[in-house]
């Protein structure tokens, strides 16, 4: 007897894949607190993960899924398509956006963060329009049930690979802006898509396995493995925070000495907690105008570090009239803010 397709899954398919990306996302751009990124610009990479990327990967995958199916036929068809070219096509896809944001907006990457970052949010976008089609075909062949494990799996389980996958094309974007090495601007991109890649083929390959064999266990076993994988990614974005604390700390220090930043405002703007800490203080007491102004304070520090940073150890002198500007305008805001 045929399953009838419940047609509210055409309303909960849409809130269950989206709700836990987006909040995954602004979670990832939440963190990035000591120079956060422009909310339109993490927007528009979650957006190019969610709709072009997916048009483009499929309009690959469509056409060599149909040539290899009658190639090699349909079930060694599918695992090729399954397990290399998926992987290969949509990391190349997702990867675009970094490669354009690092050649027109290259200033936003500051640091290994974020690059972290713009990948993850086109990999959470990728996600989201991707379950959207697992949960309906889940529904469609199971129920509201079927859609609801598939949920588990895809959301929780593992709803931070995709975007832990095309974190490394980030990593190896960020890398290469913060070298003056010709070989690390060249190679660490290549490394970066090439370990996303692979990680996208080896998952991929245990789900196919499970599908053919029919072992559970086997995705059981894969679990704690893939979230290993996961784990090291978000590891090597938090060491990219621990990096720019430390730029803050060091470059900011001729700020402090030319009198030009309070003592108590530096250590304030070189640590997550403490800059924290103020910002919900002024807002607990309502003081609106305090809140915005440590805020604007902790980022121009922010600012001015990163392109010390990029001036002094890239090798990019164009910033000098940028520095200026930034050490004038965190004079103004320190002076208002005072030392409380």
């Amino acid at each position: 007897m045929e399953r009838e397709f419940p047609l509210v899954a055409l309303v909960l398919a849409p809130l269950l894949a989206f709700g836990p990306m987006v909040a995954y996302a602004l979670l990832a751009w939440w963190f990035d607190r000591f120079e956060q990124e422009p909310l339109w610009l993490a927007g528009v990479a979650f957006i190019w993960g969610s709709v072009p990327t997916v048009i483009l990967a499929l309009c690959a995958q469509l056409p060599v899924a149909a040539v290899a199916g009658v190639a090699l036929g349909q079930t060694a068809g599918n695992v090729f398509s399954t397990v290399l070219v998926a992987p290969l096509t949509e990391e190349l896809f997702k990867g675009l956006f970094v490669l354009l944001l690092f050649l027109f907006y290259r200033r936003e990457i500051d640091s290994l963060y974020d690059g972290f970052l713009y990948g993850s949010l086109v990999g959470f976008g990728f996600a989201a329009t991707e379950n959207v089609l697992y949960f309906l075909g889940a529904a469609a062949q199971g129920g509201l049930a079927s859609m609801f494990g598939n949920f588990v799996a895809r959301a929780i389980l593992f709803g931070l690979n995709h975007a832990a996958f095309t974190a490394l094309t980030g990593l190896g974007f960020a890398a290469a802006r913060l070298s003056r090495s010709p070989l690390t601007k060249v190679g660490a991109p290549l490394l970066g898509l090439a370990a996303a890649v692979l990680f996208h083929a080896l998952h991929n390959a245990v789900a196919v396995a499970t599908e053919l064999t029919g072992a559970a266990a086997v995705v059981l076993l894969w679990v704690p493995f893939d979230w290993v994988g996961v784990l090291l990614v978000f590891g090597m974005a938090l060491f990219g925070l621990m990096r720019e604390r430390r730029w803050i700390r060091a470059y900011l220090r001729d700020e402090v000495e030319s009198g030009l930043l309070p003592e108590s405002l530096y250590h304030q703007c070189g640590s997550l907690v403490g800059r924290t800490l103020a910002q919900w203080e002024a807002l607990l007491r309502g003081d609106w105008k305090r809140f915005r102004q440590l805020g604007r304070l902790h980022r121009v520090a922010a600012e001015l570090a990163f392109r010390k940073h990029q001036r002094s150890a890239v090798g990019e002198i164009r910033w000098e009239q940028e520095i200026q500007r930034l050490r004038d305008e965190l004079g103004r805001l320190a002076g208002t803010a005072g030392e409380s």
